[in-house]
């Protein structure tokens, strides 16, 4: 690009730009309705607009500005981002809306569905091995569907009174994965049942289901329990002198005062290890506690599907 000096003040109008602005007005082929309030781009189905920021999750970086999503995202230089920028706004004046992001609280809108689950129920059941009778049962409770706009899959958790108030979501594609803006952990993906004492505890719903299929297949009620999502795992912070009980564990313990007995089942990595340890130690003297956790496997669908291999 040719260079020709930015005076200090324009550049930063130029920052005030944020990326909703600049797609609307200059690209907007570009621009994709992925849910009430947020927004993604048809060259990158990670790329996540919502109140006035955006967040790019399959490199894990994010801003407001256009000039940033020039720069991180398609590696412009910075005088050449600005230029281009500056080219844009000579040709059309936008109208830059600035949004007060501390102002809305995080709020769980669902992607919309796909006309149907086929490419969802085509990848759980053969590339991941789970039994369709499981997969049915969480597309008909509403708990699992495929996306419209990526095909991806969509699990729910719900609150005690039917509202949903967790998401997360799973690429079918490739290892892509993340708890949708405005998900609340505590409501993580999870099957109840009153009548059972003894809770079983994952890092996904995909390990959850894993498991409920392997006990499909040898024979024993795969619902008649309780099972868990943590959505993830997470390393404590080697700052603070404490440790958590995960928040989707914590609030399923507090509402469920019946749980006497909990099996974990989760990754044999670090996190996962590290996980289960302070679940132990913070918890065994008010539960029994069993680590079934994969020894010779990943997790709990890597078990799954070398088993039947």
């Amino acid at each position: 690009m040719k260079r020709i000096y930015i005076p200090n003040e324009e550049v930063a109008e130029l920052k005030k730009i944020d990326l909703y602005t600049y797609l609307y007005n200059y690209e907007p082929n570009e621009l994709v309705k992925y849910s009430k309030g947020v927004y993604t781009t048809m060259s990158h189905g990670s790329l996540h607009i919502s109140n006035g920021l955006w967040f790019w999750w399959a490199k894990g970086v994010g801003a407001k500005s256009a000039l940033d999503y020039l720069i991180k995202v398609w590696d412009y230089k910075f005088y050449d981002a600005a230029y281009l920028l500056k080219k844009c706004v000579e040709n059309k004046k936008p109208e830059i809306v600035i949004m007060d992001i501390q102002a809305k609280p995080k709020e769980l809108n669902l992607p919309f569905h796909a006309d149907n689950n086929e490419l969802v129920i085509k990848y759980l059941n053969e590339s991941r091995y789970i039994d369709k009778d499981i997969i049915d049962f969480y597309i008909n409770n509403n708990m699992l569907y495929e996306a419209d706009y990526d095909h991806a899959c969509i699990f729910v958790g719900y609150d005690d009174e039917g509202n949903h108030k967790f998401a997360s979501k799973r690429s079918i594609r490739d290892d892509w994965k993340m708890d949708l803006y405005g998900s609340k952990k505590q409501w993580s993906f999870r099957l109840k049942n009153n009548l059972s004492n003894t809770l079983h505890v994952f890092e996904s719903p995909i390990d959850l289901m894993s498991f409920q299929t392997m006990e499909k297949q040898k024979d024993n009620d795969w619902k008649c329990e309780n099972y868990l999502s943590l959505s993830g795992a997470a390393m404590n912070n080697s700052n603070n002198n404490y440790a958590n009980v995960p928040p989707a564990l914590n609030n399923f313990l507090k509402e469920n005062r019946n749980i006497k007995t909990i099996f974990l089942h989760l990754d044999n990595d670090n996190a996962g290890k590290e996980t289960s340890a302070t679940i132990e130690t913070l918890l065994d003297n008010h539960y029994q506690i069993f680590d079934l956790s994969p020894k010779n496997y990943k997790d709990m669908n890597e078990m799954l599907v070398n088993n039947l291999i």
